[in-house]
């Protein structure tokens, strides 16, 4: 992972557990990518887009207090494309979103990398 596959892309990380959250955005900045925000919480996508375009969001399903699909559904309106970091089983995704790019925790630094630069080409 030393070619900055990720070089100029605008990611967003979206997880409540701050240690996957630091390992995530240490890898892909090593990558080369510009994490525009890490949070907890589910941000406020117009004040994103406002800093400008966002290349792919990486979203944990559950936040702390229960599942939650609808900032991926805001997301999916937007066509901004994301993928699930999560623990649970892709078998809990809603219709709406079942098929969603998913990879299950723990994954580690180069199956990320991978999902988000496959998802990303051409967005830079």
């Amino acid at each position: 992972m030393t070619d900055r596959t990720l070089s100029g892309c605008r990611i967003v990380i979206l997880e409540d557990d701050y240690y996957q959250a630091s390992d995530c955005r240490f890898i892909l900045e090593q990558e080369g990518a510009h994490v525009v925000a890490v949070t907890s919480r589910i941000p406020d996508l117009s004040a994103l887009l406002a800093q400008g375009r966002i290349d792919v969001v990486l979203i944990d399903i559950n936040l702390g207090y229960g599942l939650s699909f609808d900032f991926a559904r805001e997301l999916k309106g937007q066509a901004i494309p994301f993928v699930f970091l999560t623990g649970y089983d892709a078998a809990m995704l809603p219709d709406d979103l079942a098929g969603s790019a998913y990879l299950s925790k723990p994954a580690d630094g180069t199956r990320i990398v991978a999902m988000l630069a496959e998802m990303t080409k051409g967005a830079v």
